[in-house]
């Protein structure tokens, strides 16, 4: 075996091993496995299991409480006038207390729900903001992706132009100022090609500092997926549910009922404690004496405070003021639920209208760039009208693309800001993607004679243009006719089943089902008047 042939297989060897390490990932399994690499997060659900101790700690306060020991012990007495008396004793006492009235105690047992039930609301909302950190990291580097080709293929484009220029200037039809626009716009897309390449980088390794996985690629959104919808369109109906189902909000609730419960136990120290005492002494172990003696005594005690100096009301005053923080601090947490929801919506609609106009913008400025291109040929425009109508069809692709981003983030930061985005969201994303993708190919395969060969604007999905591979650009470069691929036709029974799927109900919205029944109750309780 030669050096040539070791060389090949280790090259082989390694380069199936990355593949494997670096393997491509949808939007589902990115976010999958940033929620299982968050330590973040494992340390608030490690906080929310220990939370739930709470209840079980404050009744154990309310049962009756046993002990029991044994001893041994030497006495030695010595009397005057009396013989010196030494002897052992040893034994076992069991001794048993039962609170019968003790109100801090009580309501230290009722705020124990909400303690746990904070518990299970912080590790939910940094559950949901994980989630939401994923997947604006994944369209962050898609949309990274999508800047470098459109540099490159902007690049190649140039290139071509310059070759053009360079060609006609050799034959008198073109100037040297021609000529150094070219080369200037050439330099300048290369310094956008650099920009663009360490973007996407630092945006990669942000991606794989969230997941631990480093990835080869990942799953884009289908060229065929309309932008989701709202039902209903109405801001006010998503502000309300903002304010009364985020996270924030209800953790300000439950601080708030905690506060007030504090006040109780503050006020509480007020009133009489009883308690039932009893204690068993079996013979050997009575204290004092050198004769077995058995001893049983049972007692119910109360104690009544009278006056600590002025410590109690200064500690209920002190838990006034701090409900009226807590109060406060529900209304701001409150009007920024409601602002934050308000502000994704309008992003949300911004979005699809924007869409829509920078999609009509990509083919108006590609049939711009063609016939600028002719125009050049016959001499009847110049180099610079070349150079700006390319740079405003890749921006105007570049937009629409990020544009399409955007609207899918501003969805789920909307469900986000209702409390109801979780793992099962983004799956339903995830499937409109795919489904989306695979809708695309099978109207790129239906026969055209369903539509008489004639495509209504209507039914032409929202999509990015297709004519983005290098013999598309040299084409458009060239001047020649660029073939686009005929736009997917919407199948009316198809398309109406996908948009039932990409249409969110506000009505359905409750919150992410990472907290349990009993916590569930505790902050239905909350929002009982």
């Amino acid at each position: 075996m030669t050096k040539r042939t070791v060389a090949g297989a280790l090259f082989v060897f390694a380069s199936v091993a990355y593949a494997g390490a670096a393997a491509s990932a949808d939007l589902l399994t990115v976010v999958e496995q940033s929620a299982d690499h968050d330590a973040n997060l494992a340390a608030f659900r490690a906080g929310s299991r220990a939370a739930r101790e709470a209840v079980p700690k404050a009744r154990a306060a309310l049962l009756p409480q046993l002990g029991g020991g044994w001893g041994r012990a030497y006495n030695s007495t010595v009397t005057q006038g009396l013989p010196h008396t030494r002897y052992w004793q040893n034994g076992w006492t069991v001794a048993l207390t039962q609170p019968v009235f003790d109100w801090s105690k009580w309501t230290a047992y009722k705020q124990a729900d909400f303690v746990e039930a904070r518990g299970a609301v912080e590790f939910a909302r940094v559950q949901q903001s994980t989630v939401l950190g994923a997947v604006q990291a994944y369209f962050d580097e898609l949309a990274t992706e999508d800047e470098l080709t459109r540099a490159n293929d902007y690049a190649a484009a140039l290139d071509l132009h310059l070759d053009e220029v360079r060609r006609r200037r050799r034959a008198g039809e073109a100037t040297v100022i021609d000529v150094q626009e070219a080369e200037a716009a050439r330099e300048q897309a290369q310094s956008q090609q650099l920009d663009a390449r360490d973007d996407l980088q630092l945006k990669r390794l942000a991606l794989e500092h969230l997941t631990g996985q480093p990835f080869s690629g990942l799953s884009r959104l289908s060229d065929a997926a309309a932008m989701p919808g709202l039902e209903p369109d109405d801001m006010q109906s998503w502000a309300a549910q903002a304010e009364a189902h985020d996270y924030a909000v209800q953790l300000r609730q439950i601080d708030r009922r905690i506060a007030e419960l504090e006040v109780e136990k503050a006020r509480a120290a007020r009133l009489p404690v009883v308690n039932l005492t009893a204690s068993h002494t079996p013979a050997g172990a009575a204290s004092g004496y050198f004769r077995p003696t058995t001893t049983t005594t049972a007692m119910l005690s109360v104690t009544i405070p009278i006056f600590d100096g002025g410590a109690t009301s200064a500690t209920v005053d002190e838990k006034l003021a701090l409900q009226d923080q807590a109060q406060d601090q529900l209304m701001a947490a409150t009007r920024s639920a409601g602002a934050s929801a308000r502000e994704y919506w309008s992003r949300l609609r911004g979005g699809g209208a924007r869409v829509e106009l920078l999609s009509r913008l990509v083919q108006s400025s590609r049939a711009a760039l063609d016939a600028t291109r002719v125009g050049y040929r016959v001499g009847s425009r110049a180099s610079t009208d070349v150079l700006r109508a390319s740079e405003a069809f890749f921006a105007a692709r570049r937009d629409l693309i990020r544009a399409r981003y955007a609207t899918v983030v501003a969805l789920l930061q909307l469900k986000a800001a209702t409390a109801s985005l979780n793992v099962e969201e983004v799956a339903r994303v995830n499937q409109l993607m795919v489904g989306a993708a695979g809708l695309a190919v099978a109207q790129d395969d239906a026969p055209r004679e369903a539509t008489g060969g004639n495509v209504q604007p209507s039914q032409v999905a929202m999509q990015a243009p297709r004519a983005t591979g290098d013999e598309a650009v040299r084409q458009m470069a060239s001047g020649a006719e660029v073939r686009q691929t005929p736009a997917p036709v919407e199948v009316p029974r198809v398309a109406a089943r996908l948009d039932a799927q990409q249409r969110v109900a506000v009505e359905n919205v409750q919150p992410a089902a990472t907290i349990d029944a009993a916590v569930q109750r505790a902050l239905a309780s909350i929002r009982q008047p």
